[in-house]
């Protein structure tokens, strides 16, 4: 059932951003809180759980909320059993961020 509903979410904030409607954002932050209920249903050992991770830190900063994206960063980097691989690519998320925004 999330699967779906992240499948919707990630659907309705692609269109929004593509036609330029401000509600975007909103969208994207719902697709981040779907993402981060997936990442607590399926364990950081699983393709499902770092998958969904990785979305849902992409999400937040698709919003602007740096500081919500480097929140679930350090949460995931400090689950038991994250793969070294995993955490090297939540980083670069935001370090590319970083770059994107310098501002930040």
């Amino acid at each position: 059932m999330l699967n779906t509903l992240v499948a919707d979410a990630i659907w309705r904030a692609e269109e929004l951003e593509t036609r330029g409607i401000p509600s975007a954002q909103l969208a994207w932050a719902e697709v981040s809180s779907i993402e981060e209920d997936l990442a607590k249903a399926h364990p950081v050992s699983e393709g499902q759980g770092r998958i969904a991770r990785r979305g849902a830190v992409r999400a937040a900063l698709k919003t602007g909320d740096y500081t919500r994206a480097q929140g679930l960063v350090d949460r995931y980097i400090a689950e038991d059993g994250a793969p070294e691989s995993l955490k090297t690519e939540l980083a670069e998320i935001l370090e590319e961020d970083d770059r994107a925004d310098p501002g930040v």
